[in-house]
């Protein structure tokens, strides 16, 4: 069984006509009621100001507090928007991240699964800067968290959401507890995410060129991230974006369905025998493209958890 940590609060994130938007997260509800009704599923809770300093600095967090808007939109940066009603969206994304390890510790079960099904997407946040629709890092605050409060010694997040997790990358690159893993497009947004950015020996970036397609994709990744991380972890995340998608407007990478049901196959075969994992949801911006790469992710998430 999947545990799922959704809240209808998303809806209230406003963004306008902006690819981060409402419709996203009606795609997912609609999957996740029509084809997952039966799993657990969880209100997050919202973080607190001291909950995210673990990860972001204090006067930045206060800053975004502060500069939430009475009225109209607000812009963090040129990509990520404010509306009268997103800071409970924000809380949520990140609550939800840490209950999952709250979760994990308390359960009797060793697979626990947990599919965090947030919005905004935050891998592209840094300790004190927004950037790329998300304000506050969901899974890097879960992780520092899991690492620091809840004893996981040994922690792999792979990401494979199409744009590089810049945030992410810096604010774990100095941590030898924390391994951080990207496939993404490059050069391309946020221009991070070369394969000589190596961290402590703890980063793994696999750049893939535009138009890349399922081949080539399995091959790079294969070569540059499976074949070099060769290491035991106690907790695994995905830091999971379906912009990778062909049909995505945001980027120029060509997977198909299939391959993200691969990318969680192989990663879970390797580094995940026992142990468990908490995907949270990065981007993803065509709904039929979104609806059936999430679909195969989960499918897997749930084959694990039943196994």
């Amino acid at each position: 069984m999947i545990n799922f940590y959704y809240s209808d609060e998303y809806f209230n994130h406003d963004t306008g006509s902006h690819p981060e938007s409402i419709e996203r997260i009606k795609v997912v509800k609609e999957l996740l009621f029509k084809e997952y009704a039966s799993h657990n599923f969880i209100e997050p809770s919202l973080a607190t100001k001291e909950l995210i300093s673990n990860v972001h600095d204090i006067n930045y967090i206060d800053n975004i507090f502060e500069n939430i808007p009475t009225s109209g939109f607000n812009y963090f940066d040129p990509d990520t928007i404010a509306s009268p009603s997103s800071l409970k969206s924000y809380l949520s994304a990140v609550g939800g991240s840490v209950d999952a390890v709250d979760h994990s510790r308390d359960s009797q079960k060793d697979k626990n699964v947990y599919f965090c099904a947030h919005r905004p997407p935050g891998h592209h946040a840094e300790k004190n800067k927004a950037m790329g629709f998300g304000v506050f890092n969901n899974i890097a605050v879960s992780a520092q968290y899991a690492n620091t409060k809840k004893n996981y010694s040994k922690i792999l997040i792979v990401d494979f959401d199409v744009h590089h997790g810049n945030g992410t990358q810096h604010i774990f690159e100095s941590n030898p507890n924390v391994f951080y893993a990207s496939s993404h497009q490059f050069p391309f947004y946020p221009g991070t995410g070369d394969i000589s950015e190596t961290g402590n020996g703890n980063i793994f970036n696999c750049p893939l060129p535009s138009g890349c397609d399922s081949i080539l994709f399995r091959k790079l990744f294969t070569e540059n991230i499976l074949e070099k991380i060769n290491h035991n972890f106690d907790l695994l995340y995905f830091s999971a974006g379906f912009d990778a998608h062909k049909l995505d407007p945001l980027a120029s990478i060509n997977l198909e369905d299939d391959d993200f049901k691969w990318i969680t196959e192989v990663i879970i075969e390797k580094y995940a025998s026992n142990i468990p994992i908490i995907s949270v949801l990065e981007g993803g911006y065509d709904m039929k493209g979104l609806y059936n790469s999430l679909n195969n992710h989960l499918k897997v998430l749930q084959k694990y958890s039943n196994e």
